[in-house]
């Protein structure tokens, strides 16, 4: 693989801006909660295989919000504990240091729906619980490169001609990357993303009714991806499409369906549900949710 990504000394200067939610209360570790779930956005390059990328910046310029990553916390021996990659291409619990370190901010949001937050009689905090610890050990999204390639196919052609090429040539060694991990077998088929482990945390969490306590986002807020005739996106988008499909060979049927949910002008659907497969939720969903409530933030350790 090639040693830089070509698009580095593009992009080195680009600046995050700054925290788009600085009024929210810094929250003490002690205060997070079974199921809180923790908002972030990377710095700079991430350093995936042999290459930098700036895969956070790629992921918040496609996606259109504040976040590039998802993470769900649960307490362990007192400690609250960040369900991010514990090994290898593995979901697990980590550190809270581990699990926010190297973010420009971490905000924390909690389930509110219905009228009522999570820890309430009617959203108790043990079934989600239960369901991350199912998941442990799932193959997971490490690097963040097919958050990067799904925020592709779901949002908007950037509008921006400058981003648009520095998105187009960041999404071309996303795809070489993807492609070089499946040639090397180091990742799987049915690989979660982040955003996917937040949605099944709540999808198939159980108290009284199945799915009751399931994330809500607007599917109809971005609108439908547009490349506009743009040869050169549409060439990228098709690349970008194929690789997703030797990743998840339900991904062409998966994204017809996100289509047609689109389409129908739905607004408010249900994370992994029959209208929403969880790995074509981007982080931007889930930020402007209504079942998720914005609650504080967390101080990045350094």
């Amino acid at each position: 693989m090639p040693d830089r990504d070509p698009t580095a000394a593009l992009t080195e200067e680009l600046d995050l801006g700054p925290d788009p939610y600085p009024a929210l209360p810094v929250l003490p570790p002690e205060a997070l909660r079974d199921g809180d779930v923790l908002m972030m956005l990377g710095q700079g390059f991430s350093r995936v295989g042999h290459m930098r990328l700036p895969v956070s910046w790629l992921i918040r310029a496609l996606d259109g919000g504040a976040y590039s990553h998802s993470a769900v916390v649960s307490i362990i021996d007192g400690e609250p504990k960040v369900w991010d990659h514990s090994d290898d291409w593995l979901l697990g619990p980590v550190s809270l240091r581990d699990g926010i370190r190297k973010h420009a901010w971490c905000h924390v949001y909690r389930l509110f729906k219905h009228g009522e937050h999570a820890g309430s009689s009617r959203y108790p905090c043990p079934p989600i619980v239960k369901v991350l610890n199912e998941r442990r050990g799932d193959r997971y999204d490490t690097t963040l490169l097919l958050m990067a390639a799904v925020a592709a196919v779901v949002s908007r052609m950037p509008s921006d001609r400058r981003i648009r090429e520095l998105a187009r040539m960041a999404l071309d060694k996303a795809v070489e990357l993807i492609n070089w991990y499946l040639d090397h077998k180091d990742i799987r088929s049915s690989m979660l993303i982040c955003t996917a482990v937040t949605g099944l945390s709540y999808w198939d969490a159980v108290n009284a009714t199945p799915h009751d306590y399931a994330l809500e986002v607007d599917i109809q807020r971005r609108g439908a991806g547009d490349d506009h005739g743009n040869r050169d996106w549409e060439e990228a988008m098709a690349k970008v499409s194929a690789t997703l499909t030797r990743v998840w060979p339900d991904f062409p049927d998966d994204l017809a369906r996100f289509r047609k949910t689109q389409a129908s002008n739905a607004h408010w659907v249900e994370v992994g549900g029959p209208l929403l497969p969880v790995n074509l939720v981007s982080p931007s969903d889930l930020e402007f949710s209504r079942t998720l409530e914005r609650v504080g933030r967390l101080v990045i350790p350094r």
